[in-house]
């Protein structure tokens, strides 16, 4: 708006227009100031309604989403319980299959061991060893020791 005011006053001192002319031209200029004013107001309560309105439709968007929500955690509670309390069962009844097979294993190789005999009597003495150490070099297993002891039958 200054640059169309000082043109105008350019075009009056320069003599190409009146000062009629030049006032006819301010005012229109004023008038015409005034009414970008007005659309001004009007466009921004135009805005501002719409930015009301949809901040009212994002609010109640997001109520109806977190009611929503809401309720499907709420029905999915129960489930999810089961759902755990079932994984719960299951594990630990893996692990109890588990260690009882691992018990048995282990009541499996005593009684082998049992039955074999002393771990020093077997073949490969090189890479076992006789958990019990002997006070001399015999073998700890009696049996073992009065079989190397007798002389082989032909």
């Amino acid at each position: 708006m200054k640059q169309e005011r000082m043109k105008i006053l350019e075009l009056l001192d320069q003599g190409k227009i009146t000062a009629t002319e030049a006032a006819n031209l301010l005012e229109a200029l004023k008038a015409s100031d005034n009414q970008e004013r007005v659309w001004d107001d009007e466009a921004k309560r135009s805005v501002q309604e719409k930015v009301n309105r949809f901040s009212q439709n994002v609010e109640g968007l997001s109520k109806d989403i977190g009611d929503k929500l809401e309720a499907t955690f709420k029905d999915m509670e129960p489930k999810l319980r089961t759902v755990t309390k079932v994984v719960v069962e299951k594990t630990a009844a893996i692990v109890d299959e588990i260690s009882k097979s691992l018990n048995e294993t282990l009541k499996n190789l005593e009684e082998r061991r049992a039955k074999e005999g002393c771990c020093c009597c077997e073949e490969d003495k090189e890479e076992t060893q006789c958990e019990v150490e002997p006070e001399d070099d015999s073998c700890c297993n009696t049996e073992c020791t009065e079989t190397e002891d007798k002389p082989a039958e032909n």
